[in-house]
């Protein structure tokens, strides 16, 4: 995933001390939050889960690999001796079926036409490609270029960059965020400064899809993209996991990439036009694509697998109401091997993304049957292939063992940066739910609070696994540490954060390291039990705030089960 340590917005209600914390939504509906004590939370759970999930023997966790046996191994064994139940039935697992497609061969990315000599791009350095269908070899060729701005088509909003220009078997090049991404506030047409998800890579590479595209290629951007090319390479080069489906992605583009910006203005030069006067037309409502007149082609070799990766599932059953269920989320997947670092490290270990989740899981379900179950269920899931897409998790929501309808909320953990215990806490989509009540009263019993985010440009909401339980009517929770540090503030946070995205984040210096200072990830641990907790014993209901974009699913997925 990609991931945030800026400070969230979190839109918290106000808290009355009135024996238990009361708050009140802008609906005027009471959500009734139960005390919670601490956890019982053993940090050497932590340590010794994180550094084995992150050692070499298990090659970086990728889906489908001997990485993944090891780690399903591992995590049955620890949710048993934690006192959990396999949550599938007897098994602990949910088979999501995934395709792995590795490009191979790639020929680099000609373009010829416009003006002076024909341009050619190497795979990696300048641009990265690969395909959703299950071919054995993708050939574009000859295919007519047309620069589509931000790829939107959003009716609601009154926006369509595809109107008016016919893309079948054409090469879009399409820019990364959303049109308003450089307002300073949050109003606009897709939300100011805040990302909606029409900004996301991967709905820009459906709506290509949609409108019949050969390829699309989005242009990198570190600053609206959130990440440099760094991890643009290391991400999207190598086995590459999607989805099984029964057209084996017939009905996607034939190629999908990213180029770097010099190349696209380089491209755009070609074509007698201006890269930055162009991105800033797109900005506009009425923006219409361009025709370059311009050819594009690139080819390449596919392998292709199949097989059953696993979600890994247990449950702390409730004694109340056991068929109402609250749950937390990590995935234990990253990159596997992947591309060497200088001193020729090709493990893409994920120490910090998401081993520290993966073993977070463990240590909270230590501590809930350590304190006794809870009136409503709590389970606890481990998906895979999260940084493929998400693939897991969405997997599960659109398949759930445990209906959504009476899933009350949940918590997701994504990566805890080792950076020493903060006053604050970062929250990812604050304001958006009720569950910010609870997140209020859980930070008061903490004596922590939550400070304006700082890049929302970013969308971290739509970036991790929660996004998959949000978007089928869910309201889940994405917490993670703060940057004003005890000992450093700010500045401190701050560098921290950066030396992490810059030199190990996807990478392969994302290691274990002994003498990480673990009292932040406690901390932030101790809130995300009692967040928890409260949600298992409290009677409410937690929906969205109106307006939101999930709260009609919500409404229609609760009158159902009502």
């Amino acid at each position: 995933m990609v991931k945030t340590w800026s400070i969230a917005v979190a839109g918290l209600a106000s808290i009355l001390l009135t024996g238990c914390y009361v708050s009140f939504s802008d609906e005027n509906e009471a959500m009734d939050i139960p005390e919670v004590e601490a956890g019982d939370i053993s940090m050497e759970t932590m340590k010794t889960i994180t550094e084995e999930l992150s050692s070499d023997a298990f090659q970086g966790r990728a889906p489908s690999t001997i990485g993944e046996e090891k780690t399903l191994a591992l995590l049955t064994e620890k949710f048993e001796a934690a006192g959990l139940q396999p949550g599938n039935g007897e098994s602990w697992f949910q088979d999501v079926p995934l395709v792995e497609i590795t490009a191979d061969k790639v020929s680099p990315l000609v373009i010829s036409g416009g003006e002076g000599d024909t341009l050619s791009y190497k795979y990696g350095p300048e641009m990265v490609v690969g395909t959703y269908q299950e071919q054995a070899k993708t050939s574009i060729a000859n295919s007519d270029i047309v620069f589509v701005g931000y790829g939107i088509n959003a009716p609601e909003r009154g926006w369509n960059d595809y109107e008016g220009v016919d893309v079948k078997g054409k090469t879009v090049i399409i820019l990364v965020n959303d049109p308003d991404y450089e307002t300073e506030g949050l109003e606009g047409d897709f939300g100011g400064r805040a990302m909606t998800y029409y900004g996301r890579w991967s709905y820009k590479y459906e709506e290509a899809a949609r409108q019949g595209a050969a390829m699309a290629l989005i242009v990198h951007d570190e600053f609206p993209a959130a990440y440099g090319w760094n991890v643009v390479e290391s991400s999207w080069s190598g086995p590459q996991y999607y989805a099984q489906t029964s057209n084996g992605g017939a009905d996607q583009t034939g190629a999908n990439g990213w180029i770097q910006k010099d190349v696209a203005a380089a491209i755009m030069a070609k074509a007698g036009l201006d890269l930055e006067a162009e991105m800033a037309e797109a900005k506009t409502k009425g923006f219409k694509a361009k025709a370059l007149d311009l050819k594009a082609e690139v080819s390449f070799e596919n392998s292709i697998s199949k097989s059953n990766s696993k979600n890994v599932i247990g449950i702390l059953p409730g004694t109340e109401r056991p068929d109402e269920y609250v749950i937390y989320t990590a995935h234990w997947d990253h990159l596997g091997i992947c591309k060497p670092a200088p001193d020729g490290d090709n493990i893409c270990n994920g120490a910090v993304d998401n081993a520290t989740g993966t073993a977070a899981l463990v240590a909270l379900a230590e501590a809930h049957a350590k304190a006794g179950a809870t009136e409503r269920t709590i389970i606890f899931l481990a998906v895979t292939a999260e940084e493929s897409g998400l693939l897991g998790s969405k997997f599960y929501a659109e398949n759930p063992i445990y209906p959504l309808a009476q899933t009350a909320g949940g918590v997701n953990m994504d990566a805890f940066l080792i950076a020493g215990p903060a006053k604050d806490v970062t929250v990812v989509g604050g304001g958006k739910s009720q569950l910010d009540d609870f997140l209020a009263a859980a930070l008061k019993s903490v004596d922590r609070t939550a400070t304006p985010e700082s890049t929302p440009e970013k969308g971290f909401y739509y970036r991790s696994d929660h996004f998959s339980f949000a978007k089928l009517g869910v309201p889940m929770l994405y917490v993670d540490g703060g940057e004003d540090l005890i000992d450093g503030g700010k500045e401190a946070g701050a560098a921290i954060a950066e030396d992490y995205t810059k030199n190990r984040y996807h990478g392969p210096k994302d290691e274990y390291d002994p003498n990480w200072n673990w009292d932040g990830v406690a901390a932030d641990l101790q809130l995300f039990y009692r967040l928890g907790r409260m949600l298992a014993q409290t009677k409410s209901w937690p929906n969205w705030v109106e307006g939101d974009e999930f709260k009609e699913t919500r409404d229609k997925s609760r009158a159902g089960a009502e």
